[in-house]
């Protein structure tokens, strides 16, 4: 993770903050969200790498909303987030906190 300027640890913090819907645990926790840089103008930009290459587009598309919301409170802007697809090593982990954490 890549800081640049004290004055947006608040947007860092935020976005690391942010759990999964589904799993009681937080996308960067999952391994979902990596290669967080914010700026001094409070412009962040991240990976949100997905499990499965069959994410439905709406599962996707929340996530991101609630990763833009919370830099959005925390006075930034997630201007941008690409995606990845995690490899296997980091989907089993992803599998095993699921299992251990699903709310269902």
């Amino acid at each position: 993770m890549k800081l640049n300027g004290q004055e947006n640890i608040n947007v860092l913090e935020a976005i690391k903050r942010v759990e999964h819907p589904a799993i009681a645990t937080t996308l960067l926790d999952l391994g979902m969200v990596r290669d967080i840089t914010v700026t001094p103008d409070g412009k962040a930009a991240l990976t949100l790498a997905l499990p499965l290459p069959n994410i439905p587009d709406n599962i996707q598309d929340f996530l991101i909303k609630s990763l833009k919301s919370a830099a959005l409170a925390a006075g930034g802007n997630l201007s941008t987030v690409k995606l990845a697809l995690m490899d296997e090593e980091e989907r089993q982990n992803f599998l095993a906190k699921e299992k251990l954490h699903w709310r269902g």
